[in-house]
């Protein structure tokens, strides 16, 4: 979950994309099978579009299930396999309206504990999202009741100390060390962090996520209102934008644009919704190219997007949509370059797409035989120093009369070879 304050600013288009996918994933749940985020699919379990089905055999391990509390997690960052914290809540007679029901996890020593919300931030650590560069360097941005303001946190190795709040909302963040932080203003502004305050940075376009290999080489991708493909008749409403900060100054770079044939629906506009920097000659940004549903008979296909930075250019990616993994939005990268995309598939470096499954939890308590079954990870972030990845969200288990959601910390390592 990117957003923790304040609604980001997207277009229509890429407004109405997102209902129709949360209205696919309520069916995907009521089903009790599939994976979150895990795309169009036909009845194989391959790529609707007829391309080869992807390899199979590789699973995620759950690490962590609670099986008493109603809630689930919503932030992970991890700076070693020994040391991973996540932050999450528990609801409470079928609400979530109090600070006590926000907490943090925290693996160390080979055991997960749980934790009350910093103190330095008076308990309330609504909507979070965690970060680190190192052991002693976790920061934990979360929002209080009124969604209105950021509250910032840092973990020096010994305890919480609060960290002076960003200007305005905060949709995204990357932390390269305890004196250079980078966050998103959702709109076309980013805040960065020297170490003892934040300055303010104008954007050339709208940014709603972050991606970086390090602090002279990160990106902010989201959409453009003005330029090559926007505006005119028939034209778009926005194209997608792709900037880069090299150490002294944010610099759009020019991407690919898009346009319906004719007649254009109404609305339509193209944008990217994010962006994972493997080094500086790759980097992959993905998103859409919608419109606003419903005004005309015959709407023309939504087209996903997904474009290749190589070190001089971003291209698109021919084929994408026909491809079982790329088809589908990445959710991080791995340090050899290999890509996740949820918790359903991952393509190797080589190119090797793989269909990843998960463990059910044993029948006992209050798990029925009879139950249905499905992970959902949302963040999954890489762990440094080894070619795992980890994931936080929940587990549901879909039953009759007793439907339950556990909050769950799930691992997943791609084996040797690929």
């Amino acid at each position: 979950m990117r957003t923790i304050a304040a609604a980001r600013a997207v277009p229509n288009a890429t407004r109405a994309w997102r209902t129709a996918a949360v209205l696919a994933a309520l069916a995907l749940a009521a089903a009790g099978c599939g994976s979150a985020h895990d795309g169009p699919k036909d009845g194989s379990g391959g790529s609707s579009t007829g391309a080869a089905a992807p390899a199979k055999g590789e699973s995620w391990s759950l690490k962590y299930v609670d099986k008493v509390a109603d809630g689930e997690l919503t932030a992970v960052t991890a700076t070693s396999a020994d040391d991973i914290w996540a932050a999450g809540y528990e609801r409470r007679d079928g609400a979530m309206d109090d600070p006590d029901d926000q907490y943090l996890l925290h693996y160390e020593g080979g055991e997960w504990q749980r934790q009350q919300a910093p103190a330095v931030l008076d308990g309330n650590i609504f909507q979070p999202r965690l970060d680190s560069s190192g052991p002693d360097d976790v920061w934990l941005f979360a929002s209080g009741h009124d969604a209105a303001s950021v509250s910032v946190a840092r973990w020096d190795g010994s305890g919480w100390q609060r960290v002076p709040s960003p200007p305005g909302a905060v949709v995204d963040t990357k932390v390269f060390a305890p004196d250079d932080v980078w966050a998103l203003s959702g709109q076309q502004q980013a805040y960065h962090w020297d170490g003892g305050r934040w300055s303010v940075h104008e954007l050339p376009a709208d940014a709603t996520a972050l991606g970086g290999a390090a602090g002279d080489d990160l990106w902010a991708v989201g959409f453009r209102s003005s330029g090559p493909g926007v505006g005119g008749e028939g034209g778009e409403l926005n194209q997608p934008a792709a900037m880069h900060w090299d150490g002294s100054s944010w610099k759009i770079t020019p991407t690919p644009t898009y346009r319906f044939p004719d007649p254009v629906p109404p609305e339509a506009g193209a944008s990217l919704d994010g962006v994972e920097v493997v080094s500086p000659k790759e980097a992959w940004a993905y998103g859409s190219h919608d419109f606003n549903h419903g005004e005309v008979e015959q709407e023309p296909k939504i087209e996903h997007i997904l474009l290749r930075w190589d070190g001089s250019r971003w291209h698109q990616e021919k084929r994408a949509e026909q491809d079982p993994c790329l088809s589908r939005d990445i959710y991080t990268h791995g340090a050899d370059g290999g890509l996740l995309f949820g918790v359903g598939r991952y393509r190797s470096p080589q190119g090797r797409c793989t269909k990843l499954s998960w463990p059910r939890l044993p029948v006992q308590g209050e798990i029925t035989a009879q139950s249905r079954q499905r992970l959902w990870l949302d963040p999954i972030v890489q762990v440094p120093g080894t070619r795992k990845f980890v994931g936080a969200g929940k587990v549901y288990v879909t039953q009759s009369g007793n439907p339950l959601t556990l909050p769950a910390v799930a691992t997943y390592e791609p084996r040797r070879g690929d």
